[in-house]
């Protein structure tokens, strides 16, 4: 496993794929719409995806910002470290029953393979409601 670096310069190379170099990750940019709740309560409702794909994990939706409620969610002091996509933030729900901790995170310092997901968050799916459905 790669040392995990306390920030990743932009463009910086990941070294999890000279370690594994038959570890596949695809990063598919899709036009389905992802709608993300808290109870009753709508987080996130997009279009703008990028389905992250990898190898041993369930695909995971990386949502652009301006289809989230921002106002919704607080950073955590969760880190997370990935020798192929790089340091990831957690985020906390304010959801209508309370706190969800670490539902959502975010490579705001990605490596350059994972370029597509820069800023964007995805949602832990067996904390809150996700539905990834057709285009409307």
């Amino acid at each position: 496993m790669a040392e995990r670096p306390n920030d990743i310069p932009r463009g910086a190379a990941a070294p999890g794929y000279a370690r594994a170099p038959g570890h596949r990750i695809a990063f598919v940019p899709r036009r389905v719409r992802v709608r993300v709740a808290a109870g009753e309560t709508e987080i996130a409702s997009t279009t703008d995806v990028v389905a992250l794909e990898e190898n041993g994990y369930p695909t995971r939706y990386y949502l652009a910002r301006d289809g989230v409620d921002m106002t919704r969610l607080a950073k955590a002091e969760k880190t997370t470290f990935c020798p192929f996509k790089g340091l990831a933030t957690y985020y906390v729900i304010h959801g209508p029953d309370g706190e969800i901790r670490d539902a959502a995170w975010s490579y705001e310092r990605p490596y350059r393979e994972a370029e597509l997901v820069r800023d964007r968050l995805a949602f832990d799916a067996s904390a809150v409601e996700e539905t990834v459905g057709s285009t409307s």
